[in-house]
C-alpha cells in the first residue's frame, strides 16, 4: 500500500462527526481531514495479523482517539483525532490466502501556524506512514488454534502441511494512540502491539506457562516410553489443547501404566526393551 496518509474534502457529515469531539463548532476552513490506514489483516514484521473480528472492535475502541508522534505521549505531540473508522476489503488477497482487510479512519487537524508545515508534508507525501498502541488478550497460533505461548510446537514463520505459522491478534480491548512513524512493524500501516499486563498477574501467569510447558513435555515422553502409535504432529496437536486437570490425569495414568511394567519384568517379552529415567529395563 504505497499510499497510507492522504488529504481528503471535508464533508458536512464529516464536520457533524468532528464537531462532536470540539468546545465550540469549528468551520470547514478551520479544518485538515486526511485519511489514514491504521492496521490490516496481512502478517506483519513480527510474524503476527489481526483477525477481522479484531479490526472491527479496533475500528470502535480508536474512534477519538488522539494522533502523535512516534509513540511517545506528550501534549506537544497532539497533532489530529480520529473521528471516523471503518473495516474495508481491498479486493486482493492475503499471504495466507483470505480476503484483505484494512482499518481505515478519518482524522482531523487545526488549520493553525503550528501544523503548517506538517499539513504541507501529509499533502506532499512525505510523512504517511503510522502505526497504533493497542492492547489485545491472546495470540493464536494458526496452525493448531492453541494459544501462542511457545508451547505448541509451531514456530512463526515455519511451513506445516503448506500453512505458514503466523500468530492471529484477538480480542482486543484497549485502543492508546496512533502515531506518525517512520518505519513501521505492519507493511501495510505498521503497529505497536501492547498485551493485557498486570505485573503479578503476568507473574502467576508465566508461572502457569512453565508448568503448562513441563506437562507437555512429560505427556509427550511418556507416551513415546508407552510407546503410543501416534503420529507425531497430531498427538503434539491433541496435547497443546489439552487443559491442565486433563494433563494431569493423562501424566498420571502414564505414568502409572510405566510402574506397573517396571514392577512386574517377568511379565516382559525377552526381546523389549523399556527405557525409564534414562536407564534401559530388559
Amino acid at each position: 500500500m504505497k499510499q497510507i496518509v492522504k488529504s481528503a474534502n471535508i464533508t458536512a457529515d464529516d464536520m457533524d462527526l468532528i464537531n462532536k469531539y470540539t468546545r465550540r463548532e469549528m468551520k470547514p476552513d478551520e479544518i485538515f481531514v486526511f485519511t489514514v490506514i491504521l492496521c490490516d489483516n496481512e502478517i506483519d514484521r513480527d510474524g503476527e495479523s489481526f483477525t477481522p473480528e479484531s479490526l472491527k472492535k479496533l475500528s470502535e475502541l480508536f474512534l477519538g482517539k488522539t494522533g502523535i508522534f512516534d509513540h511517545n505521549p506528550k501534549i506537544k505531540n497532539q497533532t489530529a483525532r480520529i473521528f471516523k473508522t471503518c473495516v474495508e476489503a481491498t479486493g486482493e488477497t492475503t499471504s495466507f490466502g483470505k480476503p484483505k482487510l484494512v482499518l481505515k479512519a478519518k482524522a482531523y487537524m487545526a488549520r493553525s501556524e503550528r501544523f503548517k508545515d506538517l499539513i504541507l508534508e501529509i499533502d506532499a507525501g512525505i510523512i504517511k506512514e503510522v502505526s497504533v498502541g493497542c492492547r489485545v488478550l491472546k495470540k493464536i497460533c494458526s496452525i493448531c488454534g492453541a494459544e501462542y505461548d511457545g508451547c505448541c510446537g509451531h514456530e512463526i514463520g515455519e511451513t506445516y502441511h503448506n500453512k505458514i505459522c503466523y500468530a492471529m491478534l484477538t480480542e482486543p480491548i484497549d485502543a492508546y494512540e496512533w502515531s506518525f512513524v517512520a518505519v513501521p512493524a505492519q507493511v501495510g500501516a505498521g503497529i505497536v502491539k501492547g498485551f493485557a499486563n498486570n505485573s503479578q498477574l503476568e507473574k502467576q501467569a508465566q508461572i502457569g506457562r512453565r508448568h503448562m510447558q513441563k506437562l507437555r513435555a512429560q505427556v509427550i515422553k511418556l507416551s513415546f516410553l508407552n510407546e503410543f502409535m501416534v503420529n507425531n504432529d497430531a498427538f503434539a496437536k491433541m496435547v497443546s489443547k489439552m487443559n491442565i486437570d486433563e494433563l494431569e490425569l493423562f501424566k498420571d495414568e502414564l505414568s502409572k501404566k510405566i510402574n506397573s511394567k517396571t514392577l512386574k519384568p517377568q511379565l516382559f517379552n525377552s526381546n523389549e526393551i523399556i527405557k525409564t529415567n534414562n536407564q534401559f529395563v530388559i
